[in-house]
């Protein structure tokens, strides 16, 4: 927060505003736009293009507002110190799926429901849905009206007992939600769109300059800077409400057992804090629910304009510990991160001597990508400046050495240093001038003033140290430091390669490695491993494209001892992020591919396990009018290999190098697996008998138990070639579980144990 000349930065973004709801992974397929172009031109109310009027069906239109008195609002926060970044306007609505929606049935029984949402003007719009449950065969997808921006699928593994749903922004002023079942369902699901965020301030877009003159000019990028990289794994975006941005730190606690804990600051959470307003607690309990925490979105190439990756987030969150009076803030994820975010769990030092030595500042300055700052300083105890919290509850930055703070940085962790977090960013004055930082004062709350409270189910040290080991500092852990994952790449950016992207020379027109017109149409890269691997997706980065929905691109995986021979599994390309609104709740959004180059995860539909020896990821463009590549590298060395691959229409797989257009160039694709050590499995024994416990429905893809679970019943699927492609779960009293979709004719081997005794059985998809 900040008085004066002190910028109050509260980092509250209400980006998504629903309540808790389980962590909103989205679970992929397509929406029936992208599955049937009759149903797409058809009066079903689904539009194919702008929105149409208001007065049909299923089509709404939020009111207009003013727009330069948010902004002054927005300026007074700042001269309050506030270091919050506020970026939407939220509309309460109540539009019900069953009342307000357009309802089109298919010849098979399928039904769809659609709701057109436009704000005009907006940038982006995020949703918040409440009274959302979804059956088995549900699937829920959010796209906007030209179809370039694509989020979902959601499905009854998002639903939760709240049964609230926040989605992540989608970008344009128009949004539709698009829901469908097919007609055997057990139940017919529900939703009611309670809240619509208008992003006012290009959101998505946003992103610090390099120029000399930017207020962010001091800020290095995480990666790029001397921290120790396990803590930028542990630093996160938070964005809560669908309209307010904050920063925070995944922490540790002295069990080491992954209990998924994010420290932030009150204010985000509670936009009248810095008016001395108190909250009740139905007010933090709704707020953390729209919590959409982001992973490991960083600067993922040094003194490049790429942004990070978006697709790792995870969405709801309930309040363990609110400190207004120290605006410190202990949320819990509903669920762990996914082993394939890589995060780290961060240590924490409640001693009172944490002020001492050298101190560094991880932060998400205007929601934009991880930045560094560090003091070598000792710190001041010290009241803050407002006067709204604690006496002497905050540690006094008296100037950075390196870096500086902003709107968006509230929350954001302060490490010592032995790399342990000692407090939370309040606010403060400090800014860049030109490349340097001003002196002036942050204020960072003392986590050790919140250990322990007069209230037992308020303080950190309840759920910090649940079994009140007495430990006072207590270091950070990663959970896959025994087979840690890893990032393949054939460029060294270290060594001068660069980012490049190649195009065709006259008269041919396009890329050489993408979009054109000649009829070469797919593209890989070649990677060699000494040992097994598993693969659970790639990172591929993409640079700036004249459109952002990218439908018509396929990721796939070969192995092949020369070239890409067997093709093992194939995987949409469709960059997306988590976004939230009240009324829809959280929803993916299309990832903004025009403003800058991007870095995008794509996850396999199931990892993938590779022998010793070569195996290539491939894009393959199905539409070819839709431009799109990916960065090639040029090789700072001659002595360098070429990896690259290309499909020629006649003489099959053929090496970069011998392909025409390249001209003998020797490249590299950026495409970087990731992936950790494995076993390969050898595949499931299937036994003999009639007491098959199990039957499978494949038009549904719904697997059944002839009796409800009497415990949590774990599932391995596994391929004919005894690689495992997904893992499922019944829980205690289901009986039903939806399985991923496959390839038509995939043949899979399921494998689960009842009262311990293991069971096996072959399906078809």
């Amino acid at each position: 927060m900040r008085q004066n000349g002190l910028f109050f930065l509260l980092l509250s973004i209400f980006f998504l505003s629903c309540r808790v709801a389980s962590a909103q992974i989205s679970h992929g397929g397509k929406p029936f736009f992208l599955q049937n172009s009759l149903f797409r031109s058809s009066s079903s109310g689904l539009p194919s293009g702008p929105l149409k009027g208001e007065n049909e069906p299923g089509v709404f239109e939020m009111p207009a507002f003013n727009l330069d008195s948010i902004m002054q609002e927005d300026q007074l926060n700042e001269r309050n110190m506030q270091r919050s970044f506020r970026f939407a306007h939220k509309f309460f609505t109540n539009i019900e799926k069953n009342k307000d929606a357009a309802l089109t049935v298919l010849p098979d029984g399928t039904k769809v429901w659609s709701v057109n949402i436009r704000s005009q003007g907006a940038y982006s719009i995020n949703v918040l849905l409440t009274d959302c449950e979804l059956p088995p065969g549900g699937k829920l997808f959010i796209y906007n009206s030209d179809y370039s921006h694509v989020i979902g699928s959601f499905d009854y593994r998002n639903n939760s007992p709240e049964k609230i749903l926040p989605i992540q922004p989608v970008a344009g002023e128009s949004i539709i939600i698009e829901y469908s079942e097919p007609a055997n369902v057990p139940f017919e699901g529900n939703f009611t769109v309670s809240e619509v965020n208008h992003d006012y301030r290009d959101f998505l877009r946003k992103e610090p300059g390099n120029d000399g003159g930017s207020i962010f000019s001091c800020m290095p990028d995480a990666l790029c800077s001397e921290v120790d990289e396990s803590l930028v794994r542990s630093t996160v975006l938070l964005i809560i409400n669908g309209s307010v941005a904050c920063s925070g730190v995944l922490v540790n606690n002295t069990e080491n057992d992954g209990t998924p804990y994010i420290l932030t600051a009150v204010h985000c959470l509670n936009d009248s804090l810095g008016l001395g307003v108190s909250k009740s607690p139905e007010h933090y309990i709704t707020q953390s629910g729209t919590i959409i925490a982001f992973f490991n979105y960083n600067r993922p190439v040094c003194d490049s304009r790429l942004r990070g990756t978006e697709e790792m987030s995870m969405a709801e969150a309930h309040p363990r510990v609110i400190a207004e009076k120290k605006d410190v803030a202990l949320v819990e994820l509903r669920e762990k991160p996914p082993v394939y975010y890589n995060v780290y769990y961060a240590g924490w030092n409640m001693d009172e001597d944490g002020g001492t030595g050298m101190h560094v500042n991880l932060h998400h300055p205007d929601a934009a990508v991880k930045k560094y700052g560090k003091v070598e300083a000792d710190l001041s105890v010290v009241s803050y400046p407002a006067r709204i919290f604690d006496y002497e509850s905050h540690w006094e930055v008296p100037g950075w050495t390196i870096g500086s703070t902003h709107g968006g940085s509230s929350g954001s962790p302060l490490f010592d240093r032995n790399g342990l977090v000692i407090g939370t960013l309040t606010g403060g004055s400090s800014t860049c001038r030109n490349s340097s930082p001003d002196g002036r004062s942050d204020y960072f709350t003392i986590l050790h003033r919140s250990w322990e409270t007069t209230d037992a189910n308020n303080q950190l040290k309840t759920y910090l140290d649940p079994n009140n080991k007495g430990l006072k500092q207590q270091m950070g852990i990663d959970p896959n430091r025994e087979n840690p994952l890893v990032r393949l790449s054939n460029m060294d950016f270290s060594a001068g390669d660069i980012l490049d992207v190649s195009t065709l020379n006259p008269p041919n027109l396009g890329y050489v490695f993408g979009s054109s017109n000649l009829s070469t149409t797919e593209f890989a890269e070649e990677f060699t491993v000494e040992d097994a691997v598993e693969v659970f997706g790639a990172y591929l980065f993409v640079p700036p494209l004249s459109a952002n929905g990218i439908t018509s691109v396929e990721i796939s995986i070969y192995s092949g001892t020369t070239s890409p021979e067997i093709l093992i599994q194939t995987q949409d390309f469709s960059p997306q992020y988590l976004d939230y609104s009240s009324s829809d709740g959280f929803i993916p959004k299309d990832k903004d591919m025009k403003s800058s180059g991007t870095e995008t995860f794509v996850l396999f539909n199931y990892p993938v396990k590779i022998a010793k020896g070569k195996f290539f990821i491939s894009y393959k463009i199905i539409n070819n009018s839709v431009p799109f590549c990916v960065y090639n590298a040029k090789f700072a060395g001659a002595d360098r290999q070429n990896t690259a691959w290309v499909k020629d229409p006649l003489k099959d797989w053929i090496p970069a190098i011998a392909y025409p257009p390249a001209q003998g160039m020797k490249t590299a694709l950026s495409i970087q697996p990731l992936v950790r050590n494995t076993n390969i499995d050898s595949l499931p024994e299937i036994p003999a008998g009639k007491d098959d416990p199990m039957f499978f429905d494949s038009k549904n893809r719904i697997l059944s138990l002839r009796e409800p679970a009497s415990e949590p019943v774990p599932v391995n699927i596994y391929s004919l070639t005894g690689t495992l492609m997904e893992k499922v779960q019944f829980s205690k009293g289901e009986k039903s579980v939806l399985l991923a979709e496959k390839a038509k004719g995939t043949i899979g081997i399921i494998q689960l144990t009842l009262a311990n005794k293991t069971y096996s059985k072959k399906i078809i998809y």
